[in-house]
């Protein structure tokens, strides 16, 4: 028994090696986009959210939130401690990264040391995976955390007695975080209770399920009992925009978007279809995400690119069961495997350099939110990002003014205008169309901002006369 453990040992070795390397080479492609310019909308509502957070208003009460509590509360400590939005992302992408290892140790689990590796190159190397990596979203810590989850209750179904069940509870643990902080990652849970009830021998081990329910319900507990007072507004802000926001006309997977994915879900696919032959539980596993995952994509209104990854994350770790039957020319598969995701990594890293906004684009809307307004004062703005460039933070309850919010009716012309009212508020920035939306708003602005500032392009800065 010993000398079969040894090999076993000995066999893994060169694989946990070359996951190493994966990860390492993940890091390394990401790290110098951290603090280049932004790359979605979203970015900008995130980082003031995060701002107004540290600054002591509270969430959903005073900061509106259309996502679940846990996501900003996770990276709430590295905006307090460091500040700025390449913190933001450095949490986003240190959760990434556990992600990824994560998904490499699920396909290990499920189908040996070199799916894992595949698995974990494959994750790191697509390109939805990647922009999610370093975008300050919900999305990308949700599948981080579904995906810890996974692994967590894989090693759960290879253990026995109190061991499992605490491992099936903390599986079930992350899962509730995922969901909380994107509710897309419900998805995953029936993968989840797929394998903590699996049988490895005998019949189904309900007590590890029951263990990682009650995981899940102690970390939503932990979650959102802070915010019991206000459990109306959570539903409002977090699920309700949600749903009026099916009526609204936007939305779309953007250009390119299937076409960058389809290498993935071809590999994928692929993967799958031989798990399915060698690797049963892995192919059981990430279909159980998958399939629910693209169930909800197609109802989902409005469909943003973004959203995508739910699918694509499993259908990476599905292809890890092409290990398999590569692995008897072990040296060409392990090159062209080798080559194939440092070059997708690369790729995945010269599409999210396209994505951010160069400096000089933003540059003179900053110059003058600093030049015409004092430092104490805030700024309502359709920018966000921009306002918290040049130092300035928004009213807490209009750090989302996105098309969404303002064509569904959640937000109103006389909503913003009696925030703007306010004597703290010194100047209205309007930039990208969206609080232009609203009906009456820019009559209103002339009358009581009198001093406005053309900037070009579209953005007109509204002063207040007594700043």
């Amino acid at each position: 028994m010993r000398v079969h453990l040894c090999r076993r040992q000995q066999s893994g070795r060169p694989a946990a090696l070359c996951l190493a390397g994966v990860l390492g080479l993940a890091v390394a492609l990401r790290a110098p986009l951290l603090g280049g310019g932004q790359i979605d909308y979203d970015e900008g509502v995130y980082w003031q959210s995060l701002r107004a957070l540290a600054d002591g208003h509270r969430l959903f009460t005073e900061v509106y939130s259309s996502q679940p509590p846990a996501f900003l509360m996770m990276l709430l400590p590295f905006q307090l401690l460091i500040g700025g939005i390449a913190a933001a992302r450095f949490g986003v992408l240190g959760l990434t990264v556990v992600g990824i290892a994560a998904g490499g140790r699920l396909a290990w689990l499920l189908a040996g040391p070199w799916a894992g590796v595949l698995a974990a190159g494959i994750l790191a190397a697509d390109p939805l995976v990647f922009r999610e990596s370093l975008t300050l979203q919900a999305e990308g810590p949700a599948v981080a955390l579904a995906l810890v989850s996974l692994a967590v209750a894989a090693e759960a179904r290879a253990r026995d007695g109190r061991t499992a069940n605490l491992l099936a509870a903390g599986s079930g643990a992350a899962l509730g975080l995922a969901i909380l902080t994107k509710l897309l990652g419900v998805a995953a849970a029936p993968a989840v209770a797929l394998l903590l009830a699996a049988p490895q021998a005998g019949g189904l081990r309900w007590g590890s399920l029951a263990a990682g329910t009650l995981g899940g319900c102690a970390a939503a507990a932990a979650v959102l009992l802070p915010f019991a007072g206000a459990w109306p507004v959570v539903w409002q802000e977090a699920v309700g925009l949600h749903v009026l926001a099916r009526a609204v006309p936007v939305g779309g997977l953007g250009e390119g978007t299937v076409q960058r994915e389809l290498p993935v879900a071809v590999i994928g696919v692929a993967g799958w279809a031989a798990a399915l032959r060698s690797a049963r539980h892995l192919a059981a596993a990430t279909a159980a995400w998958a399939v629910p995952a693209g169930l909800l994509l197609a109802v989902q209104h409005p469909l943003w690119p973004h959203h995508v990854v739910f699918v694509t994350a499993p259908l990476a770790v599905a292809g890890g069961g092409l290990a398999r039957p590569l692995r008897a020319r072990a040296g060409l598969a392990l090159a062209v495997g080798a080559t194939a995701v440092v070059a997708g990594a690369a790729g995945s890293a010269l599409y999210v350099r396209s994505l951010q906004q160069p400096a000089s684009a933003v540059r003179p809307t900053v110059a003058a939110l600093r030049t015409g307004t004092g430092a104490g004062l805030l700024v309502i703005t359709d920018d966000q990002y921009a306002a918290a460039l040049a130092g300035r933070d928004t009213p807490p309850q209009l750090v989302d003014t996105s098309l969404v919010r303002v064509r569904s009716g959640d937000l109103t012309t006389g909503e913003v205008e009696a925030l703007a009212r306010r004597p703290d508020v010194g100047a209205v920035l309007l930039a990208t169309g969206r609080l232009a939306d609203l009906p009456g708003l820019r009559g209103w602005l002339a009358a009581h901002f009198p001093d406005s500032r053309d900037l070009g392009g579209g953005r007109v800065l509204y002063l207040r006369a007594d700043r």
